[in-house]
């Protein structure tokens, strides 16, 4: 049998990732926050740069984790990547995209929409099943691994405060939004364990 992508497996195998990401995007606001408050600026006046100032913050926090990712490959500079988060883990790979509005709309660049595509959980199983079962050609079992499983996880920060923070797996781009297979809130169990450790 292959892969489990479902909700419940993808947040068994990565259960250990996201309070941490969380958090440095949390640390990510309060620098961004005291910057602005040192200079004297507004951060309504320019949101691109808030945001870059929290990713800027987030990134080295993120790596300096060392949790379970792929490894990266070589690059001639040693640069962080500021255009959005991407982490590979060892089944998953994830973007992390700031996103103001309740619906994901569609990206428009070619890259990030071809990121959205994959086949549903319910239609992975189903191939996965009809092979087991030997229906299938027999040269699917010598078919190349199946690609990394596609998430985001999608924040938003509102007034120095995330207010949302949802993992989702996509399937694609229906004209304007992005087409979820699942979703999951992951806000709600990190702002109810803030009470029990004060983080």
């Amino acid at each position: 049998m292959g892969r489990d992508d479902s909700k419940e497996a993808v947040l068994r195998r990565t259960d250990g990732i996201w309070r941490p990401i969380y958090l440095a995007l949390k640390d990510g606001i309060r620098t961004a926050n005291d910057l602005h408050d040192h200079v004297g600026w507004d951060y309504r006046d320019d949101t691109h740069l808030y945001k870059h100032m929290i990713r800027r913050t987030a990134v080295p926090i993120i790596k300096s984790l060392k949790l379970e990712l792929a490894p990266e490959p070589e690059r001639d500079e040693e640069s962080l990547s500021m255009s959005g988060l991407i982490l590979s883990l060892e089944e998953d790979v994830v973007r992390m995209w700031h996103i103001s509005t309740v619906d994901v709309h569609a990206p428009t660049s070619p890259t990030r929409r071809a990121f959205t595509r994959q086949p549903p959980c319910l239609q992975q199983s189903l191939l996965d099943i009809r092979d087991a079962h030997g229906v299938h050609d027999v040269l699917t079992q010598f078919r190349r691994r199946p690609d990394l499983n596609k998430l985001i996880l999608y924040w938003t920060v509102v007034d120095h405060c995330i207010n949302r923070f949802d993992l989702i797996r996509p399937t694609g781009v229906w004209k304007t939004r992005v087409d979820i297979d699942w979703r999951d809130d992951l806000l709600e169990r990190y702002q109810l364990q803030q009470g029990a450790d004060g983080a």
